[in-house]
């Protein structure tokens, strides 16, 4: 694939409405550089980010445990101006949930999912066809516990529906150790639980992500620093494979899992480590699909909260948290590897990273 020679890339922050929570950059995507455009304030804590394919909305949680006097998060849809792709004034809707940490839209984009990590629910939203969501349709509650001391309610931590199924939606939940799975009804409003996919005890799963065939999954578990690979068995029954570290074995610190993606051509799994500082990498034997560990890379700062792998697979961009800045680097599609290219950008507490063509 081709590389593409213009990206849109938005950045989510930890921030006060004082400061700059989501920013425009644009990227070359020759060479990698990055140039900032536009920086935006007003909101609190904007930590996860989704956009609509046309490019026309940016969705953004804001991740509180109260809003004006309102318990629980919300979240605000911002019209982009598609001549300037300044943001408008966005429209504001509360998850009716705490601290909401993810966002995400379905394929047909009719729905948006907020993952409510300290409200133990999934706040779904229904979409006009512009994009502008209507008021809180859905809340799906999760109950229960783990063994960790992390884990005694339930955090969900993502909302991630299925590519091959428009009926299906998974919630990875750290406090759970399960990946809970819902149908949506034929009355197109409804969504029934379908069972879980199950993760050892003590886990941890945070996010999930699916091969680009559909026909598996990986989840990145932030308390125990795995990945486990999941196969499809029918539409809604998955099968757990083998669970591989995210760490060398001469790591001995403490460390947690945040992101997990897979390559465009689903040669490769990549998942960030928060305390060994890396991006580790997997290759999928060819023949059993299998998780085999391929290396690490630094990620040039600290506490990788997220990493984004541009469309084409040419580019990766890495978000340092607590050292406040963004890396990108050069995948090298033979060994998967990503190679730092010199090319780095302050930003205030990157959380969420996205890229669209231009």
């Amino acid at each position: 694939m081709a590389a593409h020679k213009k990206w849109e890339i938005w950045v989510g922050s930890y921030a006060t409405p004082e400061q700059t929570g989501i920013t425009r950059l644009e990227m070359d995507g020759l060479t990698g550089e990055l140039v900032k455009t536009a920086e935006y304030g007003g909101i609190d804590n904007p930590s996860f980010l989704a956009l609509n394919r046309s490019g026309t909305v940016l969705y953004a949680v804001s991740e509180m445990s109260e809003t004006q006097d309102h318990p629980g998060g919300r979240m605000i849809a911002y019209p982009i101006d598609e001549e300037t792709r300044k943001l408008k004034p966005g429209w504001e809707r509360f998850t009716h949930a705490d601290d909401p940490c993810h966002v995400a839209l379905d394929p047909e984009e009719r729905w948006l999912a907020v993952a409510n990590y300290s409200g133990a629910a999934v706040t779904l939203f229904p979409l006009e066809p512009g994009g502008k969501p209507g008021d809180a349709m859905v809340r799906l509650r999760h109950s229960g516990s783990g063994p960790h001391a992390r884990q005694t309610t339930p955090h969900p931590h993502a909302s991630v529906f299925d590519p091959l199924d428009k009926r299906y939606l998974y919630i990875p939940d750290l406090g759970l150790d399960r990946v809970m799975i819902y149908e949506l009804g034929e009355d197109s409003v409804d969504w029934t639980s379908k069972g879980a996919a199950l993760l050892a005890p003590g886990d941890g799963p945070r996010h999930m992500a699916f091969h680009p065939d559909g026909r598996s999954f990986y989840v990145v578990n932030e308390l125990a620093g795995s990945i486990s690979r999941f196969t499809r068995a029918d539409d809604d029954h998955w099968e757990r494979q083998e669970t591989v570290s995210t760490l060398p074995g001469s790591f001995k610190g403490e460390n947690l899992c945040a992101e997990i993606a897979v390559s465009p051509d689903g040669k490769f799994v990549y998942a960030s480590n928060r305390g060994h500082d890396s991006i580790a990498v997997f290759r999928l034997d060819d023949t059993s699909g299998a998780l085999v560990p391929a290396g690490h890379i630094s990620t040039r700062g600290k506490h990788p909260r997220h990493f984004t792998i541009l469309p084409d697979g040419k580019w990766m961009i890495v978000a340092n948290q607590h050292t406040n800045n963004l890396v990108v680097y050069q995948i090298d599609t033979g060994s998967g590897l990503p190679i730092y290219c010199g090319v780095e950008m302050p930003v205030l507490q990157p959380a969420c990273i996205l890229a669209r063509q231009l």
